[in-house]
């Protein structure tokens, strides 16, 4: 295959990484110059059911954004794995380790047949590198995706659990 063929089958993908990058929050004010970086750096990966993704303790150093199939978020309890949350297409998970170490407490298996977009720590930082103030929307999205978390938990917790909130005063 010659390498214009090569780079022509390659237009139609990162196009599409593009557009779906462009709705992730985390990435959607980002210049458009950065982003199509990262939509032409982001790899697909293929999980069977019942892969895991990562272990507890990993430091994974990626995202993930579920183009199909079913992730699920475990937590080992002793022997047993619990059940924290489900994602499905369209989820994206794993900011936090774009930006630097952060080894996992969870367990992330695929639940089905899963086809993930995956942009790696490096991928990222080869990003900020060339595109220095992509840093700066970055956190902004980052803190704002913070702010409107903690308020989805506040009010599910209750006063019960409102002891257990607070990571925006971190």
């Amino acid at each position: 295959m010659s390498s214009y063929t090569e780079n022509n089958s390659q237009v139609p993908e990162m196009q599409e990484n593009l557009e779906l990058l462009q709705n992730v929050p985390f990435f959607s004010a980002m210049p458009i110059k950065a982003l199509k970086i990262l939509a032409l750096l982001a790899t697909r990966e293929h999980f069977g059911s019942d892969d895991i993704l990562f272990e507890e303790g990993d430091d994974q150093g990626r995202a993930y954004l579920v183009l199909s199939g079913e992730l699920t978020l475990l937590r080992r309890n002793d022997k047993e794995k619990a059940v924290a949350l489900h994602y499905t297409e369209g989820d994206y998970l794993g900011t936090f380790s774009l930006l630097g170490s952060m080894p996992s407490l969870f367990v992330l298996q695929a639940a089905t047949k899963v086809t993930v977009l995956t942009i790696t720590r490096e991928q990222f930082a080869k990003v900020l590198e060339q595109f220095p103030d992509t840093a700066r929307y970055a956190l902004k999205a980052l803190l704002k995706e913070l702010h409107q978390w903690e308020r989805k938990n506040i009010a599910e917790a209750g006063k019960c659990c409102l002891g257990k909130t607070g990571a925006t005063v971190l």
